[in-house]
């Protein structure tokens, strides 16, 4: 599903060439539950955009599902994204003027799914939102917010779901019954799940986990049964 080879990454800062990732090496296959731990810095959340191909490695190969993101357009890159990846941020990243319902429907409108309202609808059923469908994010609590953003990652039923620490911002026990929620998301369809994490408590939920050091280098650290 994931095949990450020689991959750098870097940008200029202040007419001066900043590494944020060099020589990354990663191979995940389809199904398959992985986390990316690290230091902060270490460029984490770099990669994940990488695999996303909302950002471009300036170096190496990055190829999702068999499809090789090297020479694509931005618009090719989207099109691909739309229906193969479903994103999970931090910061849920909801439009604010849109109800939970229309953010849900949201990717499957812009592909031009005829019943979009109504996908997006049994979506929020199953995250236990049926009675927020008409609510905006400011009227939303933390953890309802990243329900209606993990809806939105699933509506399209993609083959990869990539989260960047979807629980960074709510408190210990809404993480957990959100964490509760992807993993059982993710079971269901058996969809391949890579989520950037500082959490290691997390490590025997995963069929493997990634350290990810300064300077880009990956190495496999043991994980445990989900």
């Amino acid at each position: 599903m994931i095949t990450i080879k020689d991959v750098e990454y870097s940008l200029i800062h202040d007419s001066q060439t900043l590494t944020i990732l060099k020589g990354v090496n990663l191979q995940v296959s389809a199904g398959q539950v992985v986390s990316l731990v690290g230091p902060s810095g270490s460029g984490k959340s770099t990669l994940l955009a990488l695999i996303a191909g909302v950002e471009a490695a300036t170096g190496g190969m990055v190829r999702v599902n068999g499809y090789d993101f090297n020479g694509r357009s931005a618009d090719d890159l989207a099109r691909f994204r739309r229906r193969n990846i479903g994103i999970v941020f931090q910061d849920f990243h909801l439009v604010s003027t849109l109800t939970a319902l229309e953010n849900v429907a949201l990717p499957l409108t812009l592909a031009g799914t005829k019943n979009a309202s109504q996908q997006a609808e049994e979506m929020l059923e199953r995250v236990g939102l049926s009675h927020r469908l008409s609510h905006r994010p400011r009227e939303l609590s933390g953890g309802e917010k990243q329900r209606v953003a993990i809806a939105r990652a699933f509506v399209t039923r993609p083959g990869l779901i990539l989260a960047d620490e979807p629980t960074g911002n709510l408190d210990q026990d809404t993480s957990q019954r959100i964490m509760d929620l992807l993993f059982d998301m993710v079971q269901r369809w058996k969809t391949t799940f890579f989520l950037v994490t500082h959490d290691n408590e997390l490590v025997g939920r995963m069929d493997r986990q990634f350290r990810l050091s300064q300077g880009g280098v990956v190495q496999e650290i043991e994980g445990g049964d989900r």
